[in-house]
């Protein structure tokens, strides 16, 4: 028997990655001549306490298929597709789409914010997958930049739906928590709904804004970050990272209300509030325009996006740091700063010239010219 074929059509290539619920491989769909990714169910990795082995599988297996035909329900561009399911010799899988990029986390972290352009683009896109989930009455629960997928071409898709539930079965303390993300209600063992989700998403916003969580960090003690959940209040993004849109800021100190009920009502309303910092700046009138307030101008966007994408295959062709990937990252972050996100083209330009610093060296022009359009932009920003 081939053990890499699998229901008689997909044939195994790679392990992709390992979790808490199992493992995810790169496969072949030889029925539809298609990639897929494949996860199969951890069966002895989800049955870690004492008590009745046989019950317990019972309840996974079972939850594990209601799952995934919750998420088969889903229909949104922004959602992984599930395509099937099945069991062979004792191992649960299920079929979805393959999906090429990276984690939401690869892009930001330590202190590393996003540009206005890419956080308006993909929170709306995460706010309109959950509103194709929530309309189905599928809960994600674990809503957290490695849960967000980025694409090759610069998309959402969200991945894992369901996992946080299923390790709550088998997990004590509400071990499936991610608590860095995790809403108030989870952190009090309480299921949550899909304002739990927004929650989360107020997490993620906050993150993309500032560099950082609005709670703790990645060494922090779980119990102290849930208490911060409950009870503690976040500072303002402005106050933690300058040059935040005022709406960005009161959106996310909304969506982290203690309170379900008094945050926003659902994803959809939560999409179109952040695209509210998309505005073409009138310079003769109007209140947009008093202080030059950061914004994205919705004219800028897709050129920006095509460069991003064109740089993603200079870098596959040419290699990391090739002369043509410098740049067009160049172009990249003046193109940012033009569009009216300032801090945006600072960071860019930052981190460019972090990187031709490290990779040619101090002096190098290339760095120098990086810096210096550095401070050109710091100074416009006043």
């Amino acid at each position: 028997m081939d053990e890499n074929l699998i229901a008689g059509r997909y044939r195994l290539e790679h392990r992709l990655g390992s979790g808490g619920m199992g493992d995810v491989w790169l496969a072949h769909d030889s029925q539809l001549d298609r990639p897929v990714a494949i996860k199969f169910l951890a069966l002895d990795r989800l049955r870690r306490h004492q008590g009745d082995r046989e019950n317990l599988t019972q309840q996974i297996v079972g939850k594990f298929l209601r799952e995934a035909r919750a998420m088969a329900r889903i229909s949104s561009r922004y959602v992984v597709t599930v395509h099937d399911q099945g069991e062979e010799n004792d191992r649960y899988h299920l079929v979805m789409e393959r999906v090429d990029g990276g984690p939401l986390s690869k892009y930001m972290g330590e202190g590393t914010a996003l540009t206005l352009e890419q956080t308006v683009r993909w929170a709306a896109q995460v706010c309109e997958g959950l509103a194709d989930a929530h309309e189905v009455e599928v809960v994600h629960r674990d809503i957290k930049p490695d849960n967000i997928m980025i694409t090759e071409r610069g998309d959402v898709k969200l991945v894992d739906f369901g996992l946080a539930r299923l390790l709550d079965t088998t997990e004590t303390h509400s071990a499936g928590l991610t608590w860095m993300y995790a809403s108030p209600e989870r952190c009090k063992g309480q299921p949550g709904d899909h304002r739990s989700d927004l929650y989360s998403l107020g997490c993620v916003l906050y993150e993309m804004l500032t560099g950082r969580p609005p709670f703790g960090d990645r060494e922090s003690a779980p119990y102290v970050i849930a208490d911060m959940h409950v009870h503690a209040i976040p500072s303002a993004p402005q106050d933690v990272r300058p040059g935040i849109p005022e709406e960005l800021n009161d959106l996310a100190l909304h969506l982290l209300t203690k309170e379900p009920n008094s945050r926003p009502h659902d994803a959809s309303t939560v999409a179109r509030l952040i695209q509210q910092v998309k505005y073409v700046p009138a310079p003769t009138s109007g209140a947009l325009t008093l202080t030059g307030a950061p914004h994205v101008n919705p004219d800028y966007v897709e050129r920006i996006r095509e460069l991003e994408r064109h740089i993603r295959m200079l870098q596959m062709t040419h290699g990391y740091m090739a002369p043509v990937v410098v740049d067009a990252r160049m172009q990249l972050a003046e193109l940012t700063g033009e569009s009216g996100d300032r801090r945006g083209a600072v960071a860019l330009y930052e981190d460019l010239g972090g990187d031709c610093r490290e990779d040619f060296g101090p002096f190098d022009t290339r760095a120098l010219d990086a810096f210096e359009a550095m401070a050109r932009w710091i100074a416009t920003s006043g």
